[in-house]
């Protein structure tokens, strides 16, 4: 997603943060005038963060292990595995601070596409503009939360804290950044969505995977309403997005292996894989460092998430070792981002790099019903959702491609209650959410999380796992592991040091 090209200073919130100079000698309110739908929905291109989290949530995760061969070549690698601050603005790819900018830069950028809206004649007519700005505005918010917060508990929300929740835009240079609670700040998320999805209207992109669709709301509101626990809401939202042939929507790890490697890196996040809900481009090389840096993927985490931890030990979803491998026994990586670069001046010879990626796909919404259906307790839907969900997943020729999931045969004898219980029996023992696990919902949810470890390493959402369940995270300092427990405030990211300094309330540590 590229910036817009209207240059208007309506970020106050953003610009109090940055302390730049450039920025102070442009005045408050100098923007092009948006009196056209055209020029409306143009600048919506910048209500998405043109940064990534990937990087940084990864890193922190689970997925992440000293490759001690290496040598440290990264402040930001070293810092995130070791879950230190990191202050950094410019020199390193996407950190802490460029994208808690980059959202609140996108939410300013939501919030004067909502203003110029309501200002345009006849409105209501163009009503699809304030939906996509409202739904970018509770996601940037979201994902602020994400890596900045505690995960929701409906019993400490109201004295948690949140962030600022930005919904006008901004007049001045400098405005009070002022934290709210927890509580408040999902209810805002919430009523974001809730009135922007039912306004959307797909037929009014042009490059549709680039922006909330529909189906790419629902996709969202199923992660949201996942994290906060409502589980007949992550099903009603899931199943909005999937539609009545979701087997359609899943990736297919068999087609995408028939692709030569630069090929799949392509296809993984490409706007016309089906199985992408919304897609991105930004400036960073994630791919590259997610493997090159020490502190990254190693062979013994890799083959955990790969042998390990199969959903069910007689399927083969061996498909990312046997097929991604890069590199030399250190460098072990996905083909999931293609990056290539943009000449800043050709003849000095200086460039960026950009990587397209997955912000959004339809696997996610599948796998986040999956989870609602253990703990709604409708096992017996879980179990078909399970066997639809891995047969474009997995390389066992013995795993049916075709038919009914109750046909006699396979799924009656492998995919049991029985079968799944003893699989799983004694499992699910790192889990400490806030609210309560039989001990069905605890072994079988299992299943799900690692399946989602498999599905989405080196996309950065393990560390929303780690988060939202309560898990706690080793990482190995060489030989010496180091413990990252539940409740430890260093889960929760520190706000940019440009903040604190305009008196900004800071994380606990």
């Amino acid at each position: 997603m590229k910036r817009n090209k209207y240059t208007y200073v309506a970020l106050g919130v953003l610009f109090a943060l940055t302390g730049c100079n450039k920025v102070l000698d442009d005045a408050p309110d100098n923007r092009t005038e948006l009196d056209t739908p055209e020029k409306v929905q143009e600048l919506l291109v910048s209500a998405y963060p043109d940064r990534y989290y990937i990087y940084i949530a990864e890193v922190m995760s689970d997925n992440a292990d000293d490759k001690y061969a290496l040598t440290p070549s990264s402040t930001l690698n070293t810092d995130m595995y070791f879950w230190r601050d990191n202050n950094e603005l410019n020199g390193e790819d996407n950190t802490p601070t460029e994208y808690f900018m980059s959202c609140y830069e996108a939410i300013a950028a939501a919030n004067q596409a909502i203003e110029s809206h309501a200002e345009l004649q006849n409105s209501a007519k163009y009503n699809y503009i304030r939906g996509e700005a409202l739904v970018a505005r509770a996601y940037a918010h979201f994902m602020l939360a994400y890596l900045w917060c505690k995960p929701y508990n409906p019993a400490t929300a109201p004295n948690d804290l949140g962030l600022a929740y930005v919904t006008t835009p901004e007049k001045v240079v400098f405005r009070n950044y002022t934290r709210i609670s927890l509580k408040d700040y999902y209810d805002a998320i919430e009523r974001d969505l809730t009135e922007g999805i039912p306004l959307i209207d797909n037929s009014k992109y042009t490059q549709p995977r680039f922006h909330f669709t529909t189906e790419a709301a629902h996709v969202f509101a199923s992660r949201f309403y996942l994290m906060k626990g409502e589980w007949d809401k992550v099903i009603e939202h899931s199943t909005a997005a999937l539609g009545s042939n979701p087997e359609n929507k899943l990736r297919n790890i068999k087609v995408l292996n028939t692709l030569g490697g630069e090929e799949r890196k392509v296809d993984y996040a490409s706007p016309t894989n089906p199985a992408n809900a919304l897609v991105a481009t930004a400036p960073s090389v994630v791919g590259l460092y997610l493997q090159i840096h020490k502190y990254s993927l190693s062979l013994p985490v890799l083959r955990k998430i790969l042998v390990n931890t199969h959903p069910l030990n007689y399927v083969n979803i061996e498909w990312a070792a046997r097929n991604s491998f890069l590199g030399t026994s250190n460098y072990y990586g996905f083909p999931k981002f293609k990056y290539f670069d943009k000449f800043v001046n050709r003849s000095a010879g200086t460039r960026i790099y950009y990587s397209s990626a997955t912000l959004l796909s339809f696997d996610e919404a599948y796998l986040n019903r999956m989870e609602a259906y253990i703990m709604t307790e409708n096992y017996d839907q879980f179990r078909r959702d399970l066997y639809t969900y891995l047969k474009p997943k997995t390389i066992n020729s013995d795993f049916p491609g075709t038919g009914d999931p109750f046909s006699p045969g396979f799924f009656e004898r492998y995919f049991t209650e029985a079968e799944l219980d003893e699989r799983y029996e004694g499992d699910g023992t790192d889990f400490d959410p806030p609210y309560p696990l039989t001990t069905r919902q605890r072994e079988w949810l299992q299943c799900v999380i690692d399946t989602r470890r498999v599905e989405f390493v080196q996309e950065g959402l393990r560390w929303f796992d780690n988060k939202r369940l309560g898990m706690k995270v080793i990482h190995m300092d060489d030989t010496t592991p180091m413990e990252l427990p539940k409740d430890d405030p260093r889960r929760e990211l520190q706000l940019p040091l440009s903040a604190l300094e305009f008196g900004v309330t800071p994380n606990p540590r």
